[in-house]
């Protein structure tokens, strides 16, 4: 356990630079844009259902939610007209929208850790981002899985293996400390 609490910042921007990688991968499809079926080819994919679809990597989806929000928020200033008509479409793209950013959590609680040093607040923080993105992440996963695509998006599964690693080695750390303060406390009173 000493050798894990010794290296935590090597792991941990270790984990950082995997979850990056991971950005840079596919993570989801779309049709827009791409062939019909009878000529999907490289790089397009097609789907079991007969549709051709291209792969978007995560650093795009991250893209994409970081240009609605400042629309979203211009639409709700402006008033009832351009959002009353488009209440469904608006409440799904803030839903899509806040997941995504509960994603990027495990990237801002650990760059505190780093930078900041091990607080306890920082700790707890750290391991709720990560609980929430392995579960978001596998909750992404589940979904796709019917399209057949689920194997090509690499970028979503690495996330997922490295926030469910991540989270197992703070809760290990974790654990650690706690162990260790008991142990001190119990040979304190001999």
């Amino acid at each position: 356990m000493s050798w894990m609490d010794k290296h935590k910042s090597v792991w941990r921007v270790a984990a950082l630079i995997l979850l990056l990688v991971s950005v840079l991968g596919p993570w989801t499809y779309t049709s827009d844009g791409v062939p019909p079926a009878e000529w999907c080819r490289d790089p397009y994919i097609l789907l079991a259902d007969g549709h051709c679809v291209s792969l978007v990597s995560g650093g795009r989806v991250f893209a994409f939610a970081a240009a609605v929000l400042p629309s979203m928020a211009a639409q709700l200033a402006a008033g009832g007209d351009v959002v009353a008509g488009r209440t469904r479409e608006f409440l799904g793209v803030l839903l899509f929208v806040v997941l995504l950013l509960l994603l990027v959590q495990p990237l801002v609680s650990t760059l505190l850790l780093i930078l900041r040093g091990d607080r306890r607040s920082l700790r707890v923080y750290n391991i709720v981002a990560w609980g929430i993105a392995a579960a978001l992440s596998g909750v992404l996963l589940a979904l796709l899985c019917p399209s057949g695509l689920s194997l090509r998006l690499w970028g979503l599964w690495l996330y997922l293996a490295v926030a469910v690693c991540a989270l197992a080695l703070e809760l290990l750390l974790w654990g650690g400390r706690t162990s260790r303060k008991e142990q001190q406390s119990t040979q304190a009173g001999c």
